[in-house]
């Protein structure tokens, strides 16, 4: 009996526990866990602030490296323009017409055989700049085939100087001879037998032409140096007598024409005359500086005259005539003084050759 009772109770508590085992296969879902985001926005504000950052500093080191190319390229050309130190310096007149005596004489005068050409050619090559580079062999250039006579210098001098950007050209008048044979026919008069005949026959003669030129010599100068940069080549003499006119800037000034003009007139007249007989040391209460022809003239009139009045005195130009002492032949000089005036006396503060 004690069996039976016991038979519900284990079926009652087997029943819990099937239960409770299915309960616990039942699996739970895991809880899915949530990734925040993070906030990126910074970051990207960041990096877009930095390559706008850097853009802007290589467009300002572009721009700034642009002006400095620009300024060293312009100076390059300012100074490419410029003319060197050395070709900037002027050129000595006096040294180079020394340096070229001897070219002048040595490429002018030419004498008709082997010997004085080789000679002559040799000796212009001393006088010429030495060239790396040329359009024609320098050995060339003072050749001269096929010549038929001599000439020979008779005078050169300096008739002008034309600066250039690479070279001075000195332009001097020459006088020459040419002397050259002329074959000729002439008629003789001949013995046959008893009696006289005229024959004609062939002869050479020599004739000189003498002419008158302009040789041009450029040159150019490195310190107390020079050589003949080219060959010089011959012009015609051109007149260097021109029609220039001056304007007088004094036409605008009225003269002076007040009551001391006669005291000026009267002083200036006395001032020449002591101007052409004095000696320059006793001119000295006359005028500022001094100066006096010590009797070489003889004073004649002052032939013209002009008078301005000036805050500080006057200021006179005239045309006084001179006089040969010997001959009396005039020579005639324009002046410029200005005086001042202390007390009724005259005193020369300037006075001009004009």
């Amino acid at each position: 009996m004690p069996e039976k009772e016991n038979l519900p109770e284990k079926k009652e508590e087997s029943f819990f526990r099937s239960i409770a085992q299915k309960i616990k296969r039942v699996q739970r879902p895991e809880k899915a866990k949530k990734k925040v985001p993070r906030d990126r926005s910074k970051i990207v504000a960041v990096t877009l602030w930095s390559c706008l950052s850097v853009l802007l500093l290589f467009s300002l080191l572009s721009a700034v490296l642009s002006v400095n190319t620009r300024s060293v390229v312009n100076d390059i050309r300012i100074d490419s323009t410029k003319p060197s130190k050395e070709n900037d310096q002027k050129i000595s007149i006096p040294a180079a017409e020394n340096f070229l005596t001897g070219f002048i004489n040595e490429y002018v005068n030419v004498k008709n055989d082997h010997e004085s050409i080789e000679k002559r050619q040799q000796n212009l090559e001393n006088y010429m700049i030495k060239q790396t580079e040329s359009d024609y062999e320098e050995s060339e250039r003072f050749q001269l085939d096929g010549i038929k006579g001599d000439r020979v210098l008779n005078d050169y001098s300096l008739y002008n100087v034309k600066e250039g950007d690479k070279y001075s050209l000195f332009q001097y008048k020459v006088t020459y001879t040419n002397l050259f044979p002329v074959e000729k026919e002439v008629e003789k008069t001949v013995k046959d037998g008893k009696k006289k005949k005229k024959v004609k026959e062939k002869v050479t003669e020599n004739e000189k032409a003498e002419k008158q030129m302009l040789l041009n010599i450029p040159v150019i100068s490195k310190g107390d140096s020079f050589a003949v940069s080219a060959v010089p080549y011959f012009t015609q003499v051109y007149d260097l007598r021109g029609e220039i006119t001056v304007k007088d800037t004094d036409d605008t000034r009225d003269e002076y024409t007040g009551e001391r003009k006669d005291s000026i007139e009267k002083f200036l007249n006395t001032f020449f005359e002591k101007y052409v007989s004095e000696k320059k040391e006793d001119m000295v209460y006359m005028m500022k500086e001094p100066e006096a022809l010590a009797g070489s003239l003889v004073f004649g009139e002052i032939t013209d005259m002009k008078i301005f009045e000036t805050k500080n005195g006057f200021e006179v130009f005239c045309v006084v005539q001179f006089k040969e002492k010997e001959n009396e032949i005039p020579v005639v000089e324009n002046f410029s003084l200005k005086l001042t005036e202390n007390s009724g006396q005259y005193y020369v503060q300037n006075f001009k050759h004009q």
